[in-house]
């Protein structure tokens, strides 16, 4: 007697998986689990299929600035620290959320309204926070 089997989650669960996971053009790609650790105006940069709302991606370049395209980038690298049982490993995602954060922060700063500058600062004090219980000294703000 034959059976059928199936996909735990259906056939768009796995679909979805698969574009979560796929690198696309040597970015940053996040797997599933690190994907709902983000907050949902980075789906749309993750290319997450049917996240076409704008809670689902970064606010307009003219309310925030170009450089916001880092930021999603940034809190992949803080949730891989924070998951790394390694702290070589930690500080180094660390210190990739940081250089990414400050690039945020860098073009950001004309733009005294952006609706993420609060975001933005939690993360960098979470980053800093974390270097420091590694050992390692925060770059800060340059």
């Amino acid at each position: 007697m034959l059976t059928e089997r199936r996909w735990p989650f259906g056939t768009s669960g796995v679909m979805f998986l698969m574009v979560v996971t796929c690198n696309a053009m040597g970015q940053i790609v996040p797997t599933a689990m690190e994907l709902v650790q983000l907050p949902k105006f980075c789906y749309g940069k993750a290319n997450v299929p049917n996240a076409t709302g704008p809670e689902f991606n970064l606010p307009p370049q003219s309310d925030c600035g170009a450089g916001m395209n880092h930021y999603c980038t940034a809190l992949i690298h803080l949730n891989r620290a924070k998951a790394s049982g390694n702290k070589k490993k930690a500080v180094s995602e660390l210190r990739q959320a940081e250089d990414s954060i400050r690039y945020t922060e860098e073009w950001m700063k004309p733009y005294p309204n952006c609706s993420l500058r609060d975001h933005v600062a939690a993360s960098r004090a979470g980053v800093n926070a974390l270097l420091t219980a590694y050992g390692a000294k925060p770059a800060g703000n340059k």
